[in-house]
């Protein structure tokens, strides 16, 4: 495990509407909003380009529930050209989550999506860690032969501690995917596929131990933890509609 990683725990339940109101309410006696939040009923919207190889490593990887695995991504929030991009490795070992970022603009994030080299002159933060987590970043997608292939598009309402991330709770709706199209960039295509899920997809996220409050919330309201993989469901939503005929599924 890279020491420049953030590891934590992450608890994930898939909740009713009339749940999720009520866990909210909740939640906000112990946590603040995050910084994204803007006070919206429904959250707001976070956008990922997730990249795989040509025969999806990544997705049939989840899909089998392989405990040690990793995501390539990368996630924006808005659609201004002068906006930053993530470059996200999302890892799971064992139980444990590490995950790590890079930020660049978006037109170097399209640059690096088309398979060019990294520089520390792309970073808008230049720090060791980002520098490290850049270049794992072009090495796992180097390695796999890794290009853009799903959006993965939804509503998130984030709460997190206050002057921490010691914990940290999100709801997640209306999740839809959305074909990448070669050269298209961080341009979401107009169509677009509802996922399945159907509920809310509520995370309760930890650095240590969970929160004996978290522990309240779940028994309270009869939790049961499981997986729900938003790209994996995107990608399930996509293949028999449009990826047989885009070329999408194969295209590299």
């Amino acid at each position: 495990m890279s020491a420049l990683q953030t590891s934590r725990y992450e608890l994930k339940y898939l909740i009713t509407e009339s749940q999720a109101d009520a866990i909210r309410r909740l939640v906000e006696t112990r946590l603040v909003p995050d910084e994204h939040s803007n006070g919206s009923a429904i959250g707001y919207r976070v956008r990922s380009l997730y990249l795989d190889s040509r025969d999806l490593a990544c997705y049939n990887e989840t899909q089998s529930g392989q405990k040690n695995r990793f995501k390539l991504r990368i996630r924006f929030y808005d659609d201004a050209p002068n906006t930053a991009a993530y470059l996200e490795i999302k890892r799971r070992v064992t139980n444990v989550i590490l995950k790590s970022r890079a930020t660049v603009s978006r037109s170097d994030a399209e640059l690096l999506l088309r398979g060019a080299s990294p520089s520390a002159t792309m970073l808008i933060n230049d720090n060791a860690k980002e520098r490290q987590s850049l270049r794992e970043f072009c090495q796992l997608r180097d390695r796999l032969g890794a290009a853009g292939k799903v959006f993965v598009d939804y509503y998130r309402q984030a709460y997190e501690s206050r002057g921490g991330n010691q914990y940290r709770v999100t709801f997640d709706r209306n999740v839809r995917g959305s074909d990448y199209l070669i050269g298209s960039g961080l341009t979401i295509p107009a169509r677009s596929q509802m996922s399945k899920i159907d509920g809310v997809i509520l995370e309760m996220k930890y650095l240590d131990h969970p929160a004996s409050w978290m522990i309240d919330f779940s028994r309270r309201f009869g939790l049961k933890s499981q997986s729900v993989p938003k790209y994996v469901e995107c990608v399930d939503v996509l293949k028999p509609t449009t990826w047989s005929n885009s070329g999408a599924f194969t295209s590299g």
